[in-house]
């Protein structure tokens, strides 16, 4: 068994860096300070991994390269949420408009006006993530009652009583991605049609793109590393999407963050997904050490995005 490494002060993590031939100038040793204190050792090292074959870093690895590749990260990270957040709404607003008008605005708390049943047999995996998100959201809707005025309201005014368009804004993407799978296929299918899918399987596919968009999303909200990251969750995408994937070694790359990003863009609407590439294009400038291959980018990204 491996014994735990030892202690490392600030000043002997440098010279660990330095002795692994990381370029560090003797103007920078004070930056180099800040970021180690500030990042953690551990968590920078995650970064270095494209810079160094094993403990050896290469002869171009210098610490603004590893900074850069670190704040470019961080940039990355916001940008995804923000997408993320527009996406949320957009399924969420969906679900509830479209539940409701079939079922009416009381409709979600009944069981029976979701997917329970498989071929006329009980699906008790469906059954228990009803549950699972019904007992969540109570949970998060009597935290958040006092902080929030429209809760405090129906609480007040309605008997605590939630039409289904309220109930979930206080879900999260990840309730919102269950949620869509246990709804009747019919709801389902009009969802995706409304999201610009058409083919038959559509439903399914939104199931898949909710489920990796989830995935990022949580990777993301708690400060994972996209950089260099390969993604277990394969995205569902068109056969246009996948001549559109980098290439390495003979094949498509589908497991790193550019992928994900296809996904977004099939399911976010134009003027938000602008965004986006807008600002992935001032991380591409304010950063020019940092090498977009390691998220997944060809080289004509910007003209597929």
């Amino acid at each position: 068994m491996d014994t735990v490494k030892p202690f490392l002060s600030i000043d002997d993590q440098i010279k660990l860096l330095k002795k692994r031939k990381l370029t560090i100038n003797d103007d920078q040793y004070e930056k180099a300070k800040e970021f180690l204190l500030n990042n953690n050792y551990y968590r920078i090292s995650g970064y270095s991994l494209t810079l160094r074959q094993n403990d050896t870093f290469f002869e171009s690895a210098s610490l603004e390269t590893l900074i850069q590749i670190y704040e470019a990260d961080r940039r990355m990270r916001h940008i995804m949420l923000s997408v993320i957040e527009a996406v949320e709404v957009r399924i969420k607003s969906m679900i509830a408009y479209f539940h409701s008008e079939k079922y009416g605005p009381l409709g979600y708390l009944d069981i029976n006006n979701f997917c329970c049943t498989n071929n006329g047999k009980i699906d008790l995996p469906i059954i228990e993530n009803y549950l699972y998100i019904a007992r969540k959201a109570d949970n998060q809707k009597n935290a958040m009652t006092e902080s929030e005025l429209f809760l405090k309201h129906h609480k007040e005014n309605k008997n605590d009583i939630l039409p289904f368009w309220v109930y979930v804004e206080v879900l999260t993407i990840s309730d919102a991605s269950k949620l869509y799978t246990i709804l009747d296929e019919e709801l389902r299918k009009t969802i995706a049609l409304h999201l610009g899918f058409t083919s038959n399987n559509r439903h399914k596919i939104v199931e898949n793109l909710l489920h990796c968009i989830t995935i990022l999303r949580n990777i993301c909200a708690h400060g994972g590393r996209l950089y260099n990251r390969l993604f277990t969750r394969k995205p569902w995408l068109s056969k246009k999407e996948k001549n559109l994937l980098r290439v390495e070694n003979g094949h498509k790359v589908y497991d790193k963050l550019f992928s994900y990003i296809l996904v977004l863009k099939s399911i976010t609407l134009p003027q938000d997904f602008k965004l986006v590439v807008e600002h992935i294009t001032q991380i591409k400038e304010q950063y020019p050490l940092v090498d977009f291959k390691h998220y997944g980018f060809p080289e004509n990204w910007q003209e597929i995005l």
